[in-house]
């Protein structure tokens, strides 16, 4: 990929965080990689209408506007490399939320310094677009949520798995006991991934370790509170939050996707290898290695995204 167009960090940090998807640098930068990744000439159209997107998301969410205005023209780029959209109507490829984040440096005092950045994160219907678009599959089923009182088992047969389903009409209950998604894979063969009862406390608890925080006070870790979709429908889990976390489970197992450095994945991601950001001063350290590790997740807040596709501590 060509490095001719460079941005520096100075200037980005002048702009007003708005104002960074307008500046003519970054609107060449984006339609470059976005034509040269994906091998089109659609960049000029995605660009636009990114922008819009974008700018939305920042407006209707005022903390985002705190985020390091480097972090935010990552964000914006990865639109690009990952070829996802931040349009929140309908089933939303991926939103942007806000985290502190170390710096790598320390205060006076010899504590570390944080700073709000932004980072983009892919909800499940954004993961099937990119392996679809990648060739590990060709395409999905909607996820079906189980309810107690419906026809529903799994078989091996001979290493095939197989699921046998029957929705109870009219529903005898409203108490959720798993959820399924059937994959097509390119050669035409299926594959059925479930969640059951245990598996959706499991994922819970680790929305309660994710959300941990450091209690000064008590100088430890304190487990923080699991994602309130978890337990939003009458003490049990959201039907479409369910959904998506269906859709990201079924490919835990499947081969890596490349995205960008901005970006971040709850199944198993690869970090794009050589994706030039085009910044040229000494925080460019910052993009060509991501941010520095570990990083610390205080008040994660997630931004511009329905509450079946929210997806904050997982």
């Amino acid at each position: 990929m060509s490095t001719a167009i460079q941005i520096k960090v100075d200037e980005l940090n002048k702009l007003e965080a708005t104002q960074i998807v307008e500046s003519k640098m970054v609107e060449q930068k984006f339609i470059q990689m976005y034509n040269s990744i994906h091998g089109t000439d659609k960049g000029t159209q995605m660009y636009h209408k990114e922008v819009f997107n974008f700018q939305k998301v920042l407006q209707d969410n005022p903390t985002l506007q705190e985020c390091s205005k480097m972090s935010l023209y990552g964000c914006f780029l990865d639109m690009a490399v990952n070829g996802l959209s931040l349009d929140p109507t309908g089933r939303p490829h991926c939103y942007m939320i806000p985290r502190n984040s170390k710096t790598g440096h320390k205060d006076q005092y010899g504590k570390d310094i944080y700073e709000k950045r932004a980072s983009v994160s892919v909800t499940g219907y954004g993961e099937l677009v990119m392996r679809m678009r990648a060739g590990q599959i060709k395409y999905a089923d909607n996820p079906v949520v189980v309810y107690e009182g419906d026809t529903f088992s799994i078989d091996l047969d001979r290493g095939v798995k197989k699921i046998t389903y029957s929705a109870a009409i009219p529903r005898k209950s409203n108490k959720i006991i798993g959820a399924f998604i059937r994959i097509v894979r390119n050669d035409g063969s299926e594959d059925y991934q479930w969640l059951l009862e245990g598996d959706i406390e499991r994922l819970k608890g680790f929305s309660s370790r994710s959300n941990s925080y450091w209690d000064n006070n008590a100088r430890k870790r304190v487990e923080g509170k699991a994602n309130e979709l978890y337990s939003s429908n009458d003490g049990q889990i959201d039907p479409g939050f369910l959904e998506n976390k269906m859709i990201k489970h079924a490919f835990d197992a499947y081969p890596k996707v490349r995205v960008g450095k901005f970006t971040n994945m709850q199944s198993i991601e690869e970090l794009e290898p050589e994706i030039d950001y085009g910044v040229v001063d000494a925080e460019a350290e910052v993009v060509e290695n991501g941010f520095d590790e570990p990083e610390e997740v205080q008040e994660a807040t997630p931004v511009m995204v329905s509450q079946s596709d929210e997806e904050e501590g997982f």
